[in-house]
């Protein structure tokens, strides 16, 4: 039973760390504190696996985010030590239309909006991971998409 438990969870590994660490990335902005974020999260599934296994990218990226929220909140800033990383991020996120549109919005509004349309959570998945209401959620990727439409229509 531990062999294929083992054996999921390096198939998981190597489907879902581009994806999720791309989602990390988006979010937290540091590349140092993503990849630390998702190395914890898997080592947190291996040690005690989730108890449901329909959506474990999104697991990884709520238990990952909750880990990098308890180093530095709000969300980490780019660190000046690691700028070279950074501006291959900037350049990649700028090369794209929706990283732009992602770099309008703030920290807490990108998270929300990379946590329900990249990784597909619900908005009470988003909740329980932010600690604040449905409705919350709902206004803000309300307010997300209304600040994006306006950034998209000054091109």
């Amino acid at each position: 039973m531990a062999d294929e438990t083992g054996s999921a969870w390096e198939d998981l590994y190597r489907e879902a760390v581009p994806r999720v660490y791309r989602a990390l990335l988006a979010t937290l902005r540091d590349p140092r504190i993503a990849e630390d974020a998702l190395h914890d999260a898997f080592a947190e599934g291996l040690r005690r696996p989730p108890l449901r296994s329909e959506n474990l990218p999104g697991w990884l990226f709520r238990v990952a985010v909750r880990r990098a929220r308890r180093h530095r909140w709000p969300f980490a800033r780019l660190d000046p030590t690691v700028r070279s990383r950074a501006d291959e991020i900037a350049a990649l996120l700028d090369r794209l239309e929706t990283g732009r549109l992602l770099a309008l919005l703030t920290e807490r509004q990108r998270a929300i909006v990379v946590a329900h349309y990249y990784l597909g959570l619900t908005h009470a998945e988003t909740a329980q991971l932010f600690g604040v209401r449905a409705g919350t959620v709902s206004a803000t990727i309300a307010q997300a998409i209304a600040r994006m439409r306006e950034g998209a229509s000054h091109v």
